[in-house]
């Protein structure tokens, strides 16, 4: 049985953090991976900056970034 199969579920994984994180730099990215059996896939990175937060997506050359009060209404939503 090889990839998606017609009648079953995507499995979603949902991650999450309980505790505050200080970070002392402006630039931290993050690479976020998609694992699919073997094979191991980047989907993009998630840098934090001082202005905001930046996606920039594996296969495109265009970022979206948000701002942190755009993120703050985002999450409290």
């Amino acid at each position: 049985m090889r990839g998606r199969q017609k009648g079953r579920p995507t499995k979603w994984v949902e991650g999450s953090i309980d505790q505050g994180l200080d970070i002392n730099r402006t630039g931290v990215s993050f690479i976020v991976w998609k694992k699919w059996k073997r094979n191991r896939k980047m989907v993009g990175t998630l840098i934090v900056s001082v202005g905001g937060v930046r996606w920039l997506p594996a296969r495109g050359k265009a970022y979206r970034q948000k701002s942190w009060g755009k993120v703050a209404d985002w999450l409290s939503t």
